[in-house]
């Protein structure tokens, strides 16, 4: 029969035909595959040695994934920053909501809900009897959305206004003028007929006089009420208020340069707090549209006003009353569209408005008595989702007026409750209340939400850790520890790599102090067990958390401590980041020039008090906040109004009185050189805060500087207030310290910061080092083991080239055998055959 030879490889050997035994009889199949089993042994047992160290590797590769998830876990609790979930509670869910993100102030507030947001709807007072009817003689309409935001109930093309997309804004908000009281209103004051109940005004240059009604022990609230009843019954065009110190405040009606106000006498000037001679003056707005600006000096309540275009204008109809911020004309921008009417028909007209691509949907409604209304609705709420239709288009058509059924408006809140200070939102959820807590108002009512940390998901997260770590633990006494029972070991028994790693795991668990240098983690319900194995008690760890966050926190997040060179530095200097390089020691901080917040300081003021009134414009981040000023109003009174208005725009400043109650200042919460904001005033002149720089008009620009200073003699890098090594530097790694300490212009060592490791930073510096892939003990394990597997191809190769050329030999050798034995057969049979034949 014919047979073949098969290499170690599985590859086939050309053989020469053999016939079994034909000649001799022998089974040489069998014979050259016993003899070949010697030369195939070592080739197997090389094969055997590569499958083992495949499998090895494999083993090794299970145990650097298992590294791996242990550093993705570790990561979670390594910094400070990360053990920043928060929870937020709401005391009352049927006024209000409330979720926090990670990073969320904590604290609690309390407040008011005033109104929810709204869209608005507009509707026309008569129908048609059909779509087709015609309702606008009109060619074109102008669109409007957001208009109500800048203090616009209504839009009206005039003149040639081309079809298609326009813009109108409003760059500077209308004020009223305004005289303010110098003190606080008394608790109680006592009003008595011709005696102290006069107040005498000069309005827009008319001279008007104000009596109040006689009243004893009035509260301040109630002397505002009786000053608007006394200016409505002479017929002066002022409101009263209250200042946000509580003193009385008077503004006109009428805003722009062209209102004026001024105290001229009176005998209530004592108990309202204020003085003769005490003047105001309004400031204008300016509207552009399309670019081309208008300044209104005088604007009015419900009003009428004709905005100039590049190309036609538009007409305007100011809101009946003043927006939350006290403006009848705001700062901010609506967009518009000029689109065709077609035929002038209400389905053309509700087509028209429907592809204009403004964020409103016009309707053909059907009413019970048959005919078709008109009907616009916003599709986005507050003021700055408002809808708008030109008016003017229907007036006398068969539609009738176009009126407001539904009025849009912004979501209102008083925080701290009545008498507090009112933000708004254009929808129902507020992002200013507590960073990063988006509070959602469902009903109007009181309610107080708490942000507090979340106990529970810093448990997740621990757990996470604890069973990542316990899957390293387990694996590598799989495939490295000795099994009592089979009395058999791992094929990894022996590895230093691996029982390095897991004595270090379980020593990290059992001995670390925290960064604090606080107990260790059996203090936050980690458990070791006699089988070497970890537990979690999530119960234990939430108590202790909710007890002391601060404290667990230390146990896993990196961190250390400062000993300060001085009682004036305690507390200058504390931790930001450590790399997994960073060595644990105590290293010195020197300082050569503190970290500054972006700062505009105003004028001396002797007295403290307002000499002449200004509008100050305040922008940072994409966001701007207005206040007016007025004569004789405190310096302390315009710092609590900017505050007011910095919080309702989401603005990270404070204002403040420095020097001694002299002088006004605008500061950054933020420092360094990356922070900035810009200060404008529409007034140099002597008697102003003096912020905004020299130039009425033009913003002024104010910016923070870095801190500057070493680390441990190594020069750092500062941003802000934080300083950081280079990442290079062989012992401190990228560490970063934040520096507090102010005022600091010179070389100046503040002491010495200690760095120790938390639980969870040494677990992921361990696993980083073990499972790194350019240069992780594990890793090279790998490729060790992949590197010999491959060397022994070589090997290997050669034995099965010597084995196959001897394979090759015998069964030449044996073909040649039985080739000479069947000569030696014809012959024995010739002679035989021959001898036959013989006498």
């Amino acid at each position: 029969m014919t047979t073949s030879a098969t290499t170690s490889t599985g590859s086939s050997v050309a053989a020469p035909l053999i016939v079994n035994g034909l000649i001799s009889g022998i089974n040489t199949s069998s014979v050259i595959s016993a003899l070949m089993q010697g030369y195939q042994a070592p080739i197997t047992s090389l094969q055997n040695e590569q499958t083992s160290l495949a499998g090895k590797a494999g083993d090794y590769g299970i145990v650097n994934t298992d590294l791996q998830a242990l550093v993705t876990a570790a990561q979670a609790l390594s910094t400070s920053s990360a053990w920043n979930l928060a929870t937020a509670s709401s005391s009352n869910s049927s006024v209000a909501t409330a979720t926090s993100s990670p990073g969320a102030q904590q604290g609690t507030t309390m407040f008011n809900v005033d109104q929810l947001a709204q869209g608005n709807i507009l509707a026309s007072s008569a129908g048609v009897a059909s779509t087709g009817a015609i309702v606008t003689s009109a060619t074109s309409i102008l669109l409007a959305t957001g208009s109500a935001a800048l203090g616009f109930s209504d839009l009206s093309a005039s003149g040639a206004l081309a079809l298609g997309s326009h813009t109108v804004k409003v760059t500077q908000s209308s004020a009223a003028a305004t005289v303010t009281g110098s003190s606080a209103l008394a608790a109680s004051t006592t009003i008595t007929t011709g005696s102290n109940d006069t107040l005498a005004l000069s309005v827009g240059g008319t001279a008007y006089t104000l009596t109040l009604a006689a009243g004893t022990g009035e509260t301040p609230s109630a002397l505002v009420s009786a000053v608007n009843a006394a200016a409505k019954a002479a017929g002066a065009g002022v409101t009263a208020s209250l200042s946000s110190t509580g003193a009385l405040q008077l503004s006109t009606t009428e805003q722009g340069s062209a209102a004026t106000l001024s105290v001229t006498g009176g005998t209530a000037l004592g108990a309202l707090g204020l003085t003769t001679g005490q003047s105001g003056t309004g400031t204008d707005a300016i509207v552009s549209v399309d670019g081309t600006s208008t300044t209104l000096s005088a604007v009015t309540a419900g009003a009428a006003v004709t905005l100039a275009a590049p190309t036609g204008s538009v007409t305007a109809t100011i809101a009946t009353s003043p927006q939350a911020n006290g403006s009848l004309l705001s700062v901010g921008t609506a967009s518009g569209d000029v689109v065709s009417t077609g035929t002038g028909s209400l389905s053309d007209v509700v087509a028209a408005i429907n592809s204009s691509g403004l964020a409103m949907t016009a309707s053909a409604v059907q009413d019970a008595s048959g005919t078709y209304l008109l009907q616009v609705s916003s599709n986005e709420t507050g003021l700055s989702g408002s809808a708008s239709a030109d008016t003017a288009a229907f007036a006398g058509g068969a539609l009738g007026s176009l009126s407001t059924i539904s009025s849009a408006q912004d979501a209102l809140v008083t925080v701290g409750g009545s008498g507090g200070y009112q933000l708004s939102s254009s929808t129902d959820v507020f992002s200013n209340l507590l960073s990063g807590t988006a509070v959602t108002v469902v009903s109007a009512g009181q309610a107080t939400v708490t942000v507090s940390p979340d106990a529970s998901g810093e448990a997740a997260k621990v757990a996470s850790l604890v069973s990542a770590a316990n899957q390293v633990l387990s694996d590598i006494n799989q495939f490295a520890g000795y099994n009592a029972t089979t009395k058999t070991g791992g094929p990894l028994m022996g590895s230093s790599v691996l029982t390095g790693i897991q004595q270090q795991v379980l020593s990290i668990f059992a001995s670390s102090p925290g960064s604090s240098g606080y107990g260790n983690s059996l203090a936050a319900g980690i458990s070791l067990t006699s089988s070497g194995s970890l537990t979690f008690n999530q119960s234990q760890f939430e108590t202790a958390y909710a007890a002391n966050p601060t404290k667990i926190a230390s146990l896993f997040a990196a961190g250390g401590s400062f000993s300060p060179a001085s009682p004036s530095y305690a507390g200058a200097v504390s931790f930001v980041y450590a790399g997994d390089g960073t060595a644990s020691g105590t290293y010195d901080v020197q300082v050569s020039s503190s970290a500054t917040q972006a700062t505009d300081t105003g004028s001396s003021i002797t007295d403290g008090t307002v000499g002449t009134a200004e509008t100050l414009t305040v922008a940072a981040g994409g966001n701007s906040a207005t206040y007016s000023t007025t004569a004789g109003e405190s310096l302390a009174a315009v710092a609590s109004g900017l505050d007011q208005q910095f919080a309702s725009q989401g603005l990270a400043l404070s204002a403040a009185v420095v020097n001694g109650g002299t002088q006004l200042q605008i500061a950054s919460s933020a420092y360094g050189s990356a922070t900035s904001f810009t200060v404008s005033t529409t007034s140099t002149a002597s008697g102003t805060t003096g912020l905004g720089g020299t130039t009425a008009g033009t913003p002024a620009t104010f910016t923070g500087t870095d801190v500057a200073g070493t680390i441990n003699g190594v020069a750092a890098t500062g941003s802000g207030q934080v300083l950081t090594a280079p990442t290079s530097d062989p012992t401190l790694a990228g560490l970063s310290l934040l520096v507090t300490a102010p005022g600091i212009t010179s070389t100046t060592d503040l002491g010495s910061f200690t760095y120790s490791p938390g639980l969870a930073q040494q677990l992921q510096t361990l696993a980083n080092i073990a499972s790194n892939p350019a240069n992780g003990t594990i890793t090279t394990t790998i490729s060790s083991l992949h590197n010999e597997a491959s060397g022994l191809n070589v090997q290997i190769a050669n034995d099965q080239a010597i084995a196959s050329s001897q394979q090759t030999l015998l069964q030449n050798e044996f073909a040649n055998m039985e080739t000479a034995l069947g000569q030696i057969k014809n012959q024995s049979s010739a002679l035989a055959s021959q001898i036959a034949q013989l006498p």
